[in-house]
């Protein structure tokens, strides 16, 4: 399973920034004909107030701009009305501290920081967290004290939604070259 978690302050919902978190949503789990059913993506909304797509369960979810952000502020009022509770199929609003995640995460553990780090493909499995514009070096620290290791995805830095479609592909041809790839229904 492939986890992807983004940080993100929820007021940017309101902004133009939207589009770099509903184009991480995409890029983390849509593809051509459908939802990667391996794949989860969480958005951290101020560090505490989750929301979870679902790739293997998710139906119906557009991948617009519009439609993926009403879902997202959906998830946010859940949260603040009954606490936590599923918004769609295979979506679901929840608290969680982020601190908490980075504990409990499975192994490998990455990160992506915009440049520097270890260079490579993960495989099949993974947890990576993505900071909403950029990574802040109080995060950084402490991913790196919960077991994360920086990943270096391209020469230059690239923003938290192109590097998700960046990891993505970089995984998929590991699994293609092991043979472990699995044909994804359409």
């Amino acid at each position: 399973m492939r986890e992807f978690a983004l940080l993100a302050p929820a007021a940017a919902l309101g902004t133009e920034e939207c589009g770099g978190i509903t184009r991480f949503v995409v890029g983390g789990l849509l593809i051509s004909h459908g939802a990667r059913p391996d794949a989860k993506v969480t958005v951290f909304f101020d560090g505490q107030d989750c929301v979870s797509f679902e790739g293997g369960s998710m139906r119906n979810v557009r991948p617009d701009e519009q439609s993926l952000s009403g879902l997202l502020r959906a998830g946010l009022k859940k949260i603040r009305i009954q606490g936590k509770g599923r918004v769609m199929q295979g979506i679901y609003a929840y608290r969680k501290p982020f601190a908490e995640y980075a504990a409990e995460a499975k192994r490998p553990k990455l990160y992506y920081s915009g440049g520097g780090g270890r260079a490579g493909g993960a495989g099949a499995d993974f947890a990576a967290v993505f900071q909403h514009p950029r990574m802040g070096g109080d995060v950084e620290e402490m991913l790196v004290r919960n077991g994360f290791i920086s990943l270096r995805l391209a020469e230059g830095e690239l923003a938290p939604d192109q590097a998700v479609v960046v990891l993505n592909n970089r995984a998929d041809r590991k699994a293609f070259s092991e043979g472990t790839l699995k044909r994804i229904a359409p």
